[in-house]
């Protein structure tokens, strides 16, 4: 592969990766709202991106130690490639770790308000121990 075809593939990896930035986006953006049916798009645009980039980067590396890469544009070219996965790799990490919280919080929630949907508890004799509900509110009427 020369150097010629070898920055295409880079080119062409930059370009999927701007995508994929415009595509985390929207990805961000569906979560936030809550449009479930615009995150399934949007998951579903992203992997095919990421399929088509997995498959320039193995072409790229099959053939990058044989081409020189003393060439000034195709190091600037890698190093803004490598940057633009770095970004996506952030705000996959910072999505994760959103959702991961939402997750924690609205299960802490459930848990507080509806004991009975915790998990089970046993006792020694293999018996099932049911909670005592910890406050209980009469109404009654003089």
């Amino acid at each position: 592969m020369s150097n010629y075809e070898y920055k295409e593939v880079l080119i062409q990896e930059d370009e999927i990766l701007s995508k994929v930035i415009i595509e985390q986006a929207n990805l961000k953006k569906a979560v936030n709202d809550k449009s479930w049916p615009e995150l399934s798009k949007v998951i579903s645009n992203v992997n095919l991106l990421m399929d088509s980039f997995n498959k320039l980067d193995e072409k790229r590396e099959s053939v990058a130690s044989l081409v020189k890469e003393d060439n000034e544009e195709i190091k600037a070219l890698l190093a803004q490639v490598r940057g633009k996965l770095v970004r996506c790799r952030t705000e996959n990490k910072a999505l994760g770790d959103y959702i991961s919280i939402t997750r924690n919080f609205v299960r802490s929630v459930i848990n507080n308000s509806l004991p009975q949907s915790r998990s089970k508890v046993y006792s020694r004799t293999g018996n099932i121990v049911q909670k005592q509900p910890k406050s209980v509110v009469l109404n009654t009427l003089y």
